[in-house]
């Protein structure tokens, strides 16, 4: 095996056999069976965060149909409804207040346990 032919593997970073396909990234088939399972489980969480994101956003915007203009409420609305406080898609800015963006909303959670509603 010449030096410049020599393959690394992808999951573990050792040497791949020349016996092995030249197309092949892993040195045996446990490291690709591992590295398949790892990112099928990568996947199964994004999905989860992406439905549970979803459902937060369905929360806010049944809440803020509900009060129209007045978008200061109670935080206990949202628990008694299922809302998730620690999934959100970013931190921002909006109207130089600290929120937390959803999909389509926002929303604000002050010291007082009061919240503020944004449509992104």
């Amino acid at each position: 095996m010449k030096i410049d032919e020599i393959r690394l593997c992808e999951y573990c970073h050792g040497v791949i056999p020349d016996t092995r396909n030249k197309n092949s990234k892993y040195c045996c088939d446990t490291c690709y069976c591992k590295n398949k399972a790892e990112i099928a489980i990568d996947m199964q969480k994004k999905k989860v965060h992406a439905l549970l994101i979803l459902m937060n956003d369905e929360i806010i915007h049944d809440l803020y149909l509900k009060y129209e203009s007045k978008f200061y409420i109670n935080a206990k609305e949202l628990i008694d409804r299922g809302f998730n406080w620690t999934i959100y898609n970013a931190s921002i800015i909006i109207n130089n207040l600290p929120a937390k963006s959803l999909i389509r909303y926002g929303y604000t959670l002050f010291n007082n346990q009061s919240v503020q509603l944004w449509k992104l």
